[in-house]
């Protein structure tokens, strides 16, 4: 008797917890619109098409500058070539240990390298949400810019007067831009069966 009494009032409660519910076409009133600067923050990625790309503008000499006073060469070697973090100019190869664990004698960024990013706006995109490691929002749009245009120089893709910003960069034709494919899902619409 005891458990039907009890079972009785927990139903009850639940209806009355339904009840006073609100008609679900009443706003709730919870939240706010976000900003615009919330919809898109300062870390957004950049897709290939450049959109997003924020004003500022950069040179392969600014660029330097900054590689040298940034600290990026404390990971990626005074010239980019070295160590221990990815090598960032020439070509991937594999190095010996130099005392940094196996991270250090392992190819860096296996496939990747600035060469083979396929869009100059992605190389801009991983400098701009992913460095300097653990300080990542530390670099200004130009800076970003300046770098990117330094690597892009140091690689032979552009040339070193070259101003770079958001008109610019996604006109930066990569030398592997034509191997890109898209990813499969690309094409997908609600509804799209397998094949």
């Amino acid at each position: 008797m005891r458990s039907e009494t009890l079972a009785v009032t927990f139903v009850l409660a639940c209806s009355a917890v339904v009840a006073a519910q609100p008609p679900p076409t009443s706003k709730y009133r919870l939240g706010r619109t976000p900003t615009p600067a919330e919809l898109s923050p300062r870390d957004a990625h950049v897709p290939p098409s450049g959109d997003g790309l924020p004003t500022g503008s950069g040179t392969a000499k600014r660029g330097e500058i900054v590689y040298q006073t940034r600290g990026c060469g404390s990971c990626h070697g005074p010239t980019g070539e070295e160590g221990p973090g990815p090598v960032l100019v020439g070509s991937l190869r594999r190095r010996a240990p130099s005392g940094h664990g196996d991270h250090a004698a392992e190819n860096h960024w296996p496939g990747r390298g600035v060469k083979n990013f396929p869009f100059a706006s992605i190389l801009w995109s991983w400098i701009n949400v992913g460095m300097p490691l653990h300080q990542q929002g530390y670099l200004t749009p130009d800076e970003v810019y300046s770098l990117t245009a330094y690597l892009l120089h140091r690689n032979g893709i552009i040339k070193e007067d070259e101003v770079m910003d958001a008109e610019s960069l996604v006109k930066v034709q990569m030398p592997k831009r034509a191997d890109y494919v898209p990813p499969p899902f690309a094409d997908w619409k609600p509804g799209l069966r397998g094949r």
